[in-house]
């Protein structure tokens, strides 16, 4: 048997997820989401409105996730065996659009529109794939119950350093820390100790780092009373917490997640919406 080395696809596409587990046990499930092959292909996905009871609801989704090479005439020669298979480039695309979110009972979170977008090129030297946020990624017209939030995102710093070997460059240069290290909570607290002066680096889990498209959020008028935001998080009385922007960053994937709610008041349980993941990889 010869094995011959090649690129092995990978993207996924989640318009939401999650379960509540008080008052009542209900898992989330969407009837739709992407996911590719290791041969790539395209894999769509429409979601009409969607309830589960008044707990949380949607009014419509889609996902995608599509992989192919970059050059169909290198592909040809590929299947005459001209050329082999790591001469070629590949690119892999997935996005997430939610409108009509809603989450929670009393207080109630909105959004209307979120949409969530990755794109992957295919490693090179480093092994590492170049994955950047897409420029259509937004969050917009959220509120509790009926007072607004404003969220602006900054894609800027995921952009310039599309590679974990260039993000961990970056965060040793002090310039970039002091544009961009806020994304990166290089200056946060851990665990009641604050940051050393140069910063450090969140890692969610090892290897992993904890990241936020997020820049800032305010409220629009009068803020919901008692509710609390810090960095990209909202707390939120009898409601829970809500995390908007999340960006889980490792070697060989990104990992974006629109909106997280952890429910820990009137309902209690987990869920999410706009969730998108993307890398690939050359192996056998």
């Amino acid at each position: 048997m010869e094995l011959r080395r090649r690129f092995i696809f990978r993207g996924t596409a989640a318009a939401f997820g999650g379960r509540i587990i008080r008052p009542k046990d209900i898992v989330l499930e969407a009837p739709g989401a992407s996911s590719l092959t290791v041969t790539g292909g395209r894999s769509v996905a429409r979601i009409p409105r969607t309830a589960f009871e008044d707990f949380f609801s949607i009014e419509s989704a889609s996902t995608f996730a599509e992989g192919r090479f970059d050059d169909a005439s290198q592909l040809i020669e590929k299947t005459h065996h001209r050329v082999q298979e790591d001469s070629l480039t590949a690119t892999t695309t997935v996005n997430a659009d939610v409108v009509g979110l809603a989450i929670g009972r009393k207080p109630r979170l909105t959004v209307g529109h979120l949409h969530a977008s990755l794109t992957a090129r295919s490693p090179l030297g480093s092994g590492e794939p170049a994955i950047q946020i897409g420029k259509d990624t937004v969050v917009e017209k959220v509120a509790v119950n009926g007072h607004n939030l404003i969220i602006e995102l900054d894609l800027t710093p995921f952009q310039r350093c599309d590679t974990h070997a260039k993000l961990m460059t970056a965060a040793d240069d002090q310039a970039f820390v002091r544009e961009a290290g806020r994304a990166l909570f290089m200056q946060a607290s851990q665990h009641g100790h604050p940051a050393p002066g140069a910063g450090r680096l969140l890692e969610s889990y090892p290897g992993t780092l904890y990241t936020t498209i997020v820049k800032s959020i305010k409220w629009d008028g009068d803020p919901f009373p008692g509710a609390h935001i810090e960095n990209n998080v909202v707390t939120i009385p009898d409601f829970g917490r809500v995390f908007f922007g999340e960006l889980l960053i490792s070697k060989y994937d990104r990992r974006l997640t629109m909106v997280r709610g952890v429910l820990g008041s009137d309902s209690g349980g987990d869920s999410s919406a706009g969730d998108v993941q993307d890398n690939g990889s050359w192996g056998y």
